[in-house]
């Protein structure tokens, strides 16, 4: 199950340009939750910036 949440979550910060707020209101949580589930699966945020 990690696996997949790992997957939802890098999918979330992909569609949304690394925006951590973003992300987190696209899965229904709050950022803190987030960073958390991030920090977890040991992901990398890569932000674009326009």
């Amino acid at each position: 199950m990690d696996h997949v949440g790992r997957l939802v979550v890098r999918e979330a910060l992909h569609l949304t340009g690394g925006n951590r707020t973003r992300a987190a209101r696209l899965l229904g949580l709050s950022r803190p939750t987030l960073l958390a589930k991030i920090e977890k699966y040991g992901l990398r945020i890569e932000t674009q910036v326009s």
